[in-house]
């Protein structure tokens, strides 16, 4: 059956009269929801109520605010009394214009016989004072970020909310209809994510076929849609954690939300052959976990054939000892570190975290550690130039200087990630880690390979659509941190 795009928007308006009129006699409860969705938001906005609860401002004006679906949401709920009174249940309060005239703003107000209080509906779905259907209640064009609990992607947003005249040109902010609170998923980011887009895959596939490496595959990434926005991010930068030029990193945190308690701290080691890399270049990946309401830091190590082994595994262990000691005053929980670390650093990861004798640690262990795409044998049949600069040029020594073989401590839970063009010499690292943990230790892993990915994607690939790592990094924090952490918002 053909459904003409006419025929579906007569449908919806005669569907809103229809459930408001049911909502009427039996006082059903419903989201009022704008009809339309925006390019900010594709959730839509909800008539909201000022505040959140239990702390509502009703000194305030009601304003728009992303349909909060997956949340606590009872200040987005009215019901529409046969009076023509649109009532929110949960606070015993009704929609009040401050008065009949154009520009004027909506309050709560406490229920009552008052014109500023009694509303119509339109044939197309406006909402009007019953005495002046010239009159809509209208969402403003602007739209600012507004507080959302940590785990919800994206971020919400808000439209302040008036009276202004009906009209063409302002439809879409005026028609509103009525919206179940399941209506629509949950948005929470521990989903499981969705694939790489197949414009990457397919741009990936000729990068590898070529040979070419990380620059090629980093600019795929560069104008991919980010689920976050720079302003929501604050960042405290170039930060010394040691004496060395090198013993830098940065704390990220978020500018809209505000968490009720610690939360978790996702701390980012890069890669680069052992002899090469900074933390700019990974910039999105505490933007990402900072943009969800936790605590991201990025830090930089000592680099060889300056430094030889172990000073990496033992730059993560200082970076790491500076967490512990100072995150709490950026809101991090120090008992709640988790330690992502990509190619060598995956290594210098690895070794921090099961060989804490050689990284010179003698913290508490972390609360997780994610290794994407690394190596962990220093392998004498792969002695490029860049190892042995820093596991040096005795290759006798080299077995001793593996994390296989070598491992000391195994109750921190693992997350392993292997991308399907990694090198065979990579995959088979990764097989033995999670075998030798596995087997030999009895502590699986959690293990993930990543579609389409060469070597180089896991990085950028943070924080955009593709959140096959995201999305399983997410899972591991919220199965071992206690879960959901409560969050406060600033901005309603």
């Amino acid at each position: 059956m053909n459904i003409s795009s006419q025929s579906l928007y007569s449908i919806a308006t005669v569907s809103f009269a229809f459930c408001l009129s049911s909502v009427a006699s039996a006082q059903t409860s419903a989201f009022l929801k704008t009809t339309q969705t925006f390019a900010d938001d594709a959730r839509g906005f909800c008539l909201d109520l000022p505040g959140a609860p239990p702390n509502m401002d009703f000194s305030r004006p009601i304003q728009s605010h992303s349909c909060k679906y997956g949340v606590e949401s009872s200040d987005l709920i009215y019901e529409m009394l046969a009076t023509g009174q649109l009532r929110a249940p949960a606070f015993d309060v009704c929609i009040a214009a401050e008065r009949i005239a154009a520009g004027s703003s909506l309050y709560a107000r406490a229920c009552a016989d008052d014109p500023e209080q009694t509303w119509s509906r339109g044939a197309d779905g406006e909402i009007h004072p019953a005495s002046r259907t010239d009159l809509c209640v209208t969402l403003n064009s602007d739209y600012r970020l507004a507080g959302t609990p940590a785990w919800i992607t994206p971020v919400f947003h808000a439209r302040d909310v008036s009276l202004e005249a009906c009209s063409s040109a302002a439809l879409a902010r005026q028609q509103f209809r009525p919206g179940m609170p399941d209506e629509l998923s949950s948005s929470f980011v521990a989903t499981p994510g969705q694939q790489m887009p197949e414009h990457l895959a397919s741009a990936v596939r000729e990068i590898v076929s070529r040979g070419a490496g990380a620059q090629e595959t980093a600019r795929l990434y560069a104008n991919e849609p980010r689920v976050y926005e720079s302003d929501e991010i604050e960042v405290s930068g170039d930060i010394a954690y040691g004496s060395h030029e090198r013993h830098r990193l940065d704390v990220h945190t978020s500018t809209v939300r505000r968490s009720s308690a610690p939360v978790p701290v996702v701390v980012y080691v890069h890669g680069g052959g052992f002899v090469r890399g900074n933390r700019h270049s990974s910039r999105n990946v505490s933007d990402y976990f900072a943009s969800l309401g936790l605590v991201g830091v990025n830090i930089t190590y000592r680099l060889a054939p300056e430094s030889k082994w172990p000073a990496g595994s033992q730059d993560v262990a200082s970076a790491i000892d500076w967490v512990r000691e100072n995150i709490a005053d950026y809101g991090g929980d120090p008992n709640q570190i988790y330690v992502i670390g990509k190619s060598a650093g995956a290594f210098h990861v690895a070794e921090f975290a099961l060989r804490p004798s050689v990284a010179g640690d003698d913290g508490p262990a972390v609360a997780g550690v994610v290794l994407v795409s690394g190596t962990y044998v220093a392998d004498t049949n792969n002695a490029s130039q860049g190892r042995i600069d820093y596991f040096g040029e005795d290759l006798s020594r080299w077995s001793d200087i593996s994390v296989l073989g070598n491992i000391e401590r195994t109750e921190i839970p693992f997350l392993l990630s292997i991308s399907d063009f990694d090198s065979d010499r990579t995959k088979a690292s990764f097989a033995e880690l999670a075998r030798t943990l596995t087997v030999d230790y009895r502590r699986m892993p959690r293990v993930v390979q990543l579609s389409g990915h060469d070597h180089y994607a896991p990085n950028p690939s943070i924080g955009t659509v593709d959140t096959q790592l995201s999305s399983e990094i997410l899972h591991l924090i919220r199965t071992t941190s206690g879960g959901y952490q409560p969050m406060s918002a600033t901005q309603y």
